[in-house]
């Protein structure tokens, strides 16, 4: 708590690149010192509009009755090291300080200067096992009840920001109620992202599993995403898919290496490397040409799909993808 680590230090500073742990934090010392010392002792400050004599103004100032004043500054000011290095001595004693700045530039003094003075909290991403608990006791919060293996399919397909996955097991703990959630909630509430949905789709492929891959492209449609955007994922995986397979025939064994001569991502050279030692030239060949013949054809209008009728570039996906699964 907020009043805990006053006794401790009167400068404080949340940084880290878990933005989510990081604004619970700040939320629950704004929340639990209105309750103990009143709104009237709370002050937010912008630093990108304050000056130093501002700031000064507002942590010289004692609290209006009540134990301690709290000043909220959601940045670090651009002040010179020697001002932040004034401060601890121009503070009222019952003032305390609370810098929240996700990334401060640690290349500038002043800055320096700041984590030299300030009580440090840096709240970084959980681990995969963390963030499955965490996915746990949250639906436990909620009423609900969530078990390992479920949450594990929830993280695969959201990911790991906790933002997004705090809004979804609330949205789907309400929809579960008091019963345990099913994959089936999930599969009906959730929709990963667009990055998300490319990743899964190009590792169904990868895998060689066309029914799979089939079934989750055509789920894909029906929640709403676009034929043509869809077709230019697939047709992004086989230009990846060329790049990876050229690297491997020319002696690249190792997704870094591929990476570091094509410029392919890792993550997709690695997903990509098996189909690429499996696959033929022969067969790379007949891919390129009948997916080189259907983009050519979607853009000069010898394929007719628009939005309202995407039916013949759908019917395309399903062959170019089942192509690509049993190459």
């Amino acid at each position: 708590m907020w009043y805990t680590a006053f006794l401790m230090s009167s400068i404080h500073l949340f940084t880290g690149d878990n933005t989510y742990a990081l604004l619970q934090e700040r939320r629950l010392w704004i929340s639990s010192f209105r309750q103990k010392h009143g709104e009237a002792n709370l002050s937010f400050l912008d630093p990108k509009k304050i000056s130093f004599t501002q700031l000064l103004d507002e942590i010289a100032v004692a609290p209006f009755i009540a134990e301690n004043r709290l000043v909220v500054v959601d940045g670090v000011p651009k002040f010179e090291k020697e001002q932040v290095e004034s401060l601890p001595d121009t503070m009222h004693p019952q003032v305390v300080l609370l810098f929240c700045d996700r990334k401060p530039d640690k290349r500038l003094s002043a800055t320096k200067a700041l984590l030299a003075i300030a009580d440090v909290k840096t709240f970084s991403h959980l681990s995969r096992a963390q963030l499955l608990l965490w996915l746990s006791q949250c639906a436990t919060e909620y009423g609900s009840e969530l078990s390992r293996d479920t949450a594990t399919i929830l993280l695969d397909i959201v990911g790991d920001d906790q933002d997004l996955l705090a809004s979804e097991i609330r949205k789907i703990a309400t929809f579960a109620g008091k019963r345990p959630i099913t994959k089936e909630d999930i599969d009906v509430l959730v929709l990963c992202t667009a990055e998300q949905a490319g990743w899964q789709l190009m590792d169904l492929i990868a895998d060689k599993k066309p029914e799979k891959a089939l079934a989750f492209a055509r789920k894909l449609l029906e929640r709403g995403e676009s034929a043509h955007g869809l077709w230019n994922r697939v047709l992004w995986m086989m230009t990846q898919l060329t790049l990876v397979h050229a690297a491997y025939h020319e002696g690249m064994n190792h997704p870094g290496a591929i990476t570091k001569a094509t410029g392919v991502n890792f993550g997709a050279a690695k997903t990509l490397l098996p189909l690429a030692r499996r696959i033929s030239g022969d067969t790379l060949q007949s891919l390129i040409t009948r997916f080189s013949t259907v983009d050519v054809a979607l853009k000069t209008g010898g394929l007719k799909a628009t939005a309202e009728a995407p039916a013949e570039l759908e019917a395309m996906l399903d062959v170019c993808v089942y192509e690509m699964c049993t190459a």
